[in-house]
């Protein structure tokens, strides 16, 4: 595992500069001056040819490594943690319909596979981050043991309650969900669920860095964690948990970095796609409006904007975002021009992209990692592996650790 993390330190370090711009913001990397070529191939990409790429990374690392070889690499860096060589479980921990009313279909297909890949659950298990308890009540139909649910949200809980009595399956009957702050948890506490296999399923950031914090001080026996949103903490950089990861050469990788990992929406539906997609555009054309007005060509940033906002058209959302930077847009402006300028600097976007999306999973992986060698470091027997398609979910990265006391 540290020979692996080392071997992507290095090789991540050495190509920063082609990930590390985020092709949204920047329109004219640096690294398109130091690869012109490759530059010109990436806008020279038809839109068939860009959104065929789009779905198969390893093609696209075939044709980005005739100008990048070190791209070759990547295939070995990530033996054994790419999604598509996950072959899916026996489906018998899925639950039904009649068994989950109100689970969206693949969020059931989730929490199954995950419950087969855990399986034997021979300990009570503490569901950390439970939301309305959907993994929570698989786990108890998967196994025959008590399961309580943590989650900070009340009104969650409250949900997950009700259908825990909605739902005529016995089994249920053994989980119970608890209104809890994770982060207020202490090891070696009464409050701490002692005793118990720690399962979290796409706990993000914090919530599960703190997780392998405080079960480590407690020596918690059994803990499997499937880590998601590694940017959302309340640090702006990156710190790692290992010992042996301290000399990073990526030191002081900053959140909005980090952020490149969780860039794969897979799972969203299509009207949802397509509807990011439009809202892109319509920023990216109001920036070109805003930098042409103001002489100003550094990006600024907007809040987030909602799909609602399509309804009201483009010349809106236009007035809306100048609102949000505290100006105003002249009375005058040839709305259907600045639209397809920020539907030309999508494309560009999205061409740029291909370059920077072949080291999310190799991001995603160094950060995981980073993880696996602190459990080692406290005396875990750890395994890391998928445990479902990345159709399913691309955050499938699931930790396995035990600790074995004679």
């Amino acid at each position: 595992m540290l020979n692996r993390w080392q071997a992507l330190d290095s090789w991540l370090s050495d190509h920063q500069a082609l990930w590390k711009p985020v092709p949204f913001y920047t329109p004219h990397p640096d690294w398109a001056n130091v690869y012109p070529e490759l530059y010109r191939a990436l806008r020279g990409l038809s839109a068939e040819e860009c959104a065929a790429l789009q779905k198969n990374e390893t093609v696209t690392t075939e044709l980005l490594s005739r100008w990048l070889p070190g791209l070759k690499q990547r295939s070995w860096l990530l033996e054994g943690f790419l999604a598509d060589e996950c072959e899916l479980q026996a489906l018998d921990c899925v639950l039904s319909e009649n068994q989950a009313p109100h689970m969206p279909e693949r969020k059931r297909v989730q929490a199954g596979l995950l419950a087969s890949r855990l399986q034997p659950l021979s300990q009570p298990i503490t569901d950390w981050c439970s939301g309305m308890g959907h993994l929570a009540r698989t786990l108890a139909v998967a196994s025959s043991q008590q399961v309580t649910g943590l989650e900070w949200n009340p009104q969650l809980v409250e949900r997950g309650q009700q259908l825990i009595h909605q739902t005529r399956c016995p089994h249920q009957t053994r989980v119970t969900l608890q209104h809890q702050d994770v982060l207020q948890l202490q090891a070696n506490t009464a409050q701490w669920p002692d005793s118990t296999h720690l399962v979290a399923l796409h706990a993000c950031g914090d919530l599960h860095r703190h997780l392998f914090h405080q079960a480590v001080k407690a020596g918690q026996k059994r803990i499997s964690v499937v880590p998601c949103c590694y940017h959302l903490t309340a640090d702006a950089h990156w710190h790692p948990l290992a010992d042996a990861t301290q000399r990073s050469a990526l030191q002081g990788l900053s959140a909005n970095e980090m952020r490149l990992a969780v860039q794969e929406t897979v799972t969203a539906p299509q009207r949802v796609t397509e509807q990011r997609e439009e809202l892109n555009r319509w920023r990216l054309g109001y920036e070109a409006l805003r930098q042409h007005l103001s002489r100003d060509t550094h990006y600024r940033f907007l809040p987030s904007s909602s799909v609602k906002q399509l309804q009201q058209g483009f010349p809106e959302f236009c007035h809306w975002a100048a609102s949000q930077h505290g100006g105003s847009l002249p009375a005058q402006v040839d709305w259907p021009f600045w639209l397809n300028q920020g539907a030309q600097r999508y494309a560009q976007v999205q061409r740029d992209e291909l370059l920077r999306h072949q080291f999310r999973r190799p991001l995603e992986v160094w950060l995981v990692l980073d993880y696996v060698l602190f459990l080692q470091e406290a005396g875990y027997q750890v395994s890391l592996q998928t445990f479902c398609s990345r159709e399913i979910s691309p955050r499938n990265l699931l930790i396995e650790a035990q600790r074995y006391v004679e």
